[in-house]
């Protein structure tokens, strides 16, 4: 880093966060930027985080980690569970270690929960597990199935049921479990503290869904060829069904395949789906922060994206 841009740079210690729905290009803008600026990526990705779980993942490849440091990913095996407050210290730790050595973090990620825990100054409650509490919640979905565990959190905190997948047992009963330790929402025992870090926000949006949709589909079938039913199939040989994959789109589809649960073309199927929707869910909660500098993949040329985004980054740092 050049001497005028460490004064562009002041006393503050930026970071650029790229979000958006999933293959919309996240990764490949920030790589991009990497030949640019001098930075580090911070994965904003609850699933990355993972080791082994790479192609479903669509995790940056061995090659494009060569060209710049990655933070945040392979840091948890499958058989862990992974928490938004572990994601925060972690990923804190490693945007202050890369301001340590003058360089700007990128955090570049679909996981809206995490980002907002980290940039945002979203404080989780600490609430201590309550074996005996998790145990009656998880007889009860047992008894009614997710759907009415997922009604009965939408009696006590429908902000909280909107923002959660039906199917994802644990995080419903963790928003369950502090809901009823605390005697109030889920959503409201969640605290905004000042942002800490000045972030630049960049989102990779789309105009039609559609669009959206067809990139899903081509990933996909991308990660099939690639080699996604064998990793699939290692994965729940040494781990067998563990939260982390059952949750995670393709993972758990392939997994109904292979057990002989459905045919691979269903499993497919099941895949786009949920990827769909999981990117719908996306862009709802990035389109929240204001902040967001939006671009639209399917309107504009990548290259004119990247150029604008340089620009606007180059502004935002010499003001």
């Amino acid at each position: 880093m050049s001497s005028n841009e460490k004064s562009a740079f002041g006393n503050t210690k930026p970071v650029i966060a790229i979000v958006g729905p999933t293959a919309s290009g996240k990764t490949a803008l920030s790589l991009r930027l990497a030949e640019k600026l001098p930075v580090e990526i911070v994965a904003c990705d609850s699933r990355t985080i993972y080791r082994r779980m790479d192609i479903g993942t669509a995790k940056p490849s061995t090659e494009e980690r060569a060209k710049v440091v990655h933070h945040l990913l392979d840091v948890a095996d499958v058989s862990e569970t992974y928490t938004v407050a572990r994601y925060k210290e972690d990923a804190g730790r490693a945007i202050d270690d890369i301001h340590a050595r003058g360089k700007i973090p990128i955090v570049c990620g679909g996981t809206g929960l995490y980002a907002r825990a980290l940039l945002e100054g979203l404080s989780i409650p600490e609430v201590p597990p309550n074996p005996t509490l998790r145990r009656q919640l998880n007889d009860f979905a047992d008894l009614h199935g997710n759907e009415g565990l997922m009604a009965r959190l939408a009696e006590i905190d429908p902000v909280t049921a909107g923002r959660l997948n039906v199917n994802d047992r644990f995080r419903v009963v963790r928003a369950l479990e502090v809901s009823i330790t605390l005697n109030k929402p889920f959503s409201q025992a969640a605290t905004l503290k000042p942002a800490p870090y000045p972030t630049i926000w960049i989102g990779m949006g789309v105009s039609n869904r559609q669009y959206i949709k067809d990139l899903i589909e081509t990933r996909l079938d991308e990660q099939i060829a690639a080699g996604l039913l064998d990793e699939v199939s290692s994965l729940l040989a040494d781990f067998g069904q563990t939260r982390a994959l059952m949750n995670a789109v393709p993972y758990k589809e392939v997994i109904a395949y292979l057990q002989g649960n459905s045919t691979l073309d269903q499993a497919r199927q099941d895949a786009l789906k949920h990827n769909y929707q999981l990117a719908r869910r996306q862009i709802m909660w990035f389109r929240a922060n204001e902040k967001t500098h939006w671009f639209n993949v399917d309107i504009e040329d990548r290259e004119r994206i990247f150029s604008q985004v340089s620009e606007l980054i180059d502004k935002k740092l010499l003001n």
